[in-house]
């Protein structure tokens, strides 16, 4: 009788065991699928700075252009108004 306990107890252990097993595998795949994307966003967040920085760039550049631009139509328009 003490070993039919003994052998009883030790199965409900091994199949409980055995359940949080596979939980404990399926909260590590999801934290890793989490990690995983976490990563991705990060990369992705990364590439869009570079992007607008670019961007920023480019538009500074435009912005100079044009008020050098600008200085040269103003001084053309003096230079008009002194030949009339």
């Amino acid at each position: 009788m003490r070993k039919l306990t003994l052998s009883m107890s030790l199965i409900v252990a091994l199949a409980m065991t055995t359940g949080c097993s596979h939980r404990r595998q399926e909260v590590d795949a999801r934290l890793s699928g989490a990690e995983d994307m976490a990563t991705a966003a990060r990369v992705h967040a990364d590439e869009s700075l570079v992007k607008a920085n670019q961007a920023l760039q480019a538009a500074l550049a435009a912005k100079k252009s044009a008020d050098d631009a600008n200085q040269r139509a103003q001084l053309m328009l003096k230079k008009a108004g002194r030949a009339n």
